[in-house]
């Protein structure tokens, strides 16, 4: 439907903001305040309503105080740029102002905090290492929240309106109104602890020694003590109020350790702890999430009957029984973890399915292990490249199996029921780190050099070198009439046919940095995963990017599974199709699928029986993981 002319010159955005004050008003809260110098040009009537917005923005960095409160009258929060210089004209624009933001300015020194204004309410000042021991605060009167880690302030002088500190408290400081700290890595001796206000909700004392006990903490909610000299008798302090625990790594926790009641508590993480079946017994009935990841001293005997309300257990790598296990999928507890598969010595670095469901891993030494992956048990295979291994692809036959290595790609026979046998090995110019089977039967191989060469295995030749990438070519996929698509740490995706050798498209503008791994869903789209964890999908047709979600595997029910750079966690994604150009995620919030793999994921593989197979950037082992179930429509 056509819009309806209109007779002035009134841009729409003005309409959209003046025609509705609901609509207008969170549009603007949509905004930062770099949006505001094109909002003020486009109509006399939306510069005084900007000039009237409580701005408060502390992702936009303010260079010129003094311009900025010109130009914004009504903005009551910015964070200022690390080289601000503090003059009276800066300090006299910061005057109203009720959050900032100086987070590592170099200029911020203890005479100027003295000049801040009285009505701050939330104070930034991480890393501003020109502030002092003599640095003092307690003239802010209003001032709520206040973080001045990583600096050389020792925070004797604090306002008692403080609500949330990041920082440490010396013993007899009293804040009566505090209700989260988060105290920095070091010394909280008892004396501390024990200063603590009653009404503290939550504390953060990660990586800190000298804890001793948490009875005087009645209110207490939340506590994160990861890296902690937590103790079993100071695990027995813990209030009846809490909710939210995380003592993952705390080394001097036992066997012997166990929870005190705990009736409120929802979540808890005790991975890389040993803790054992003693904690197990202990867990409140209305526990939801447990993660008790490499908890080695665990044995068969645990088991979770008495915790009805739990809804996701992760467990790898601990000795729990099968039947355990098994209970608790039975009644709708989400246990995504499901085995280890160990052999390798060294680091694997990929990942592929045979015809007969077996699955095959390469480690950087070149060793090739096959598995039957449904039993779980050791390698029914095992193969020795004669060279590093970085890269491993089915062939047509189903009993094939290329490796690609760092001069060549070696094919091996992987029937079952006969030993391995090397059928060739085929010379390419250049280390291969990705493998991709064409249709014509040819091998496609991603080099170190840029190259994307095939390779004619009959004839066991280089049949032809596709060149256009400046960096390693890391990911191929095949795609729908013959195309190829190749992924490069250059941060593009290029489009080839493969019948004419040339290439046809260049996917830019949807990665920051290298592409790692790439997808193709059942919808013919395109998915590409960067090094900074972000995953571009792309309508191949129209070479545009439809969106983002966050290595890479395409389920059989459609759904796309990632594992964000650098981080230990996998989710799944509903990847129906969005508008095109959307910044959106592809679908709805992911639903995580496991924690604390040991690194993140560098090769991810569906497997027949349903489960999904994992190698990890630093781990000798492979992973198997149950995938949830997608979510009802």
């Amino acid at each position: 439907m056509a819009a309806p002319a209109v007779n002035d010159d009134v841009p729409l955005l003005v309409r959209v903001l003046g025609g509705n004050p609901a609509t207008g008003a969170s549009i603007l809260f949509c905004l930062t305040t770099a949006d505001t110098r094109a909002l003020r040009r486009l109509h006399a009537a939306v510069a005084g309503t900007v000039a009237r917005v409580p701005w408060r923005d502390s992702a936009t960095r303010v260079v010129d105080a003094v311009r900025w409160r010109a130009a914004l009258p009504g903005a009551v929060g910015a964070r200022l740029a690390e080289g601000v210089r503090f003059s009276d004209a800066v300090v006299a624009a910061l005057a109203g102002v009720t959050h900032l933001d100086l987070r590592v300015c170099r200029n911020v020194t203890d005479k100027l905090l003295l000049l801040l204004p009285t009505s701050l309410r939330t104070l930034n000042a991480r890393g501003c290492t020109n502030l002092t021991a003599r640095a003092r605060f307690a003239h802010l009167v209003a001032l709520e929240s206040l973080d001045c880690s990583d600096t050389n302030v020792v925070t004797r002088d604090l306002p008692l309106s403080l609500q949330v500190f990041v920082g440490n408290i010396p013993a007899g400081v009293s804040l009566p109104q505090l209700r989260v700290l988060r105290a920095l890595p070091g010394e909280l001796d008892a004396a501390t602890l024990a200063s603590l206000p009653a009404g503290l909700v939550e504390l953060d004392v990660k990586h800190c020694m000298g804890l001793l006990s948490f009875a005087d903490l009645h209110a207490l909610q939340t506590l994160h003590a990861t890296g902690s000299s937590l103790r079993d008798a100071a695990l027995a302090t813990l209030p009846p109020s809490l909710v939210f625990l995380d003592v993952r790594g705390c080394y001097e926790l036992t066997s012997a350790a166990a929870l005190p009641l705990l009736p409120a508590l929802r979540l808890l993480d005790v991975s890389d702890t040993a803790v054992g079946d003693a904690l197990v017994a202990s867990l409140p009935a209305g526990l939801t999430e447990l993660r008790m990841v490499r908890c080695r001293r665990l044995t068969a005997r645990a088991n979770f009957d008495h915790v009805p309300a739990l809804q996701t257990l992760y467990s790898m790598d601990a000795a729990l029984a099968p039947s355990a296990v098994a209970t608790c999928r039975a009644r709708g507890c989400a246990v995504p973890f499901a085995g280890v598969l160990r052999g390798h010595e060294h680091r694997v670095t990929a990942l592929a399915v045979l015809a007969d469901g077996q699955l095959a891993s390469c480690d950087v030494w070149g060793e090739v292990r096959v598995w039957d992956a449904a039993a779980g048990r050791g390698a029914t295979a095992v193969l020795l490249a004669r060279n590093e291994a970085y890269a491993l692809a089915t062939l047509p036959d189903g009993r094939g199996l290329a490796i690609g290595t760092s001069c060549c790609v070696e094919v091996w026979g992987v029937a079952t029921g006969t030993p391995p046998v090397r059928a060739a090995a085929l010379p390419i110019r250049s280390a291969v780190y990705a493998l991709a089977v064409l249709a014509d039967g040819r091998l496609a191989a991603g080099c170190l050099d840029g190259g994307v060469r095939f390779v004619d295995m009959d004839a066991g030749v280089e049949a032809a070198v596709l060149e256009g990438h400046t960096r390693q070519v890391a990911a191929l996929a095949v795609l729908c009439n013959s195309v190829l698509a190749s992924g490069s740490v250059d941060g593009t995706v290029r489009l080839w046919d493969v019948g004419k050798g040339a290439c046809v498209a260049e996917l830019r503008g949807g990665h920051t940095s290298g592409v790692r791994s790439l997808a193709v869903l059942a919808d013919g789209r395109l998915a590409s995963g960067t090094t900074s964890g972000v995953v571009a999908l792309w309508d191949v047709g129209t070479s545009t990017c439809v969106g983002h979600v966050d290595t890479l595997a395409v389920l059989p029910d459609g759904r796309l599974v990632s594992g964000p750079s650098g981080r230990a966690i996998l989710q799944v994604w509903d990847t129906r199709p969005v508008a095109a150009a959307s910044s959106r995620p592809a679908g709805a919030v992911p639903m995580p699928l496991s924690v604390n793999v040991p690194s993140s994921a560098i090769g991810l593989q569906p497997l027949p029986d349903g489960r999904l197979a994992c190698a990890c950037a630093s781990a000798v082992d492979v992973f198997l993981l149950e995938v949830p179930p997608p979510a009802a429509t």
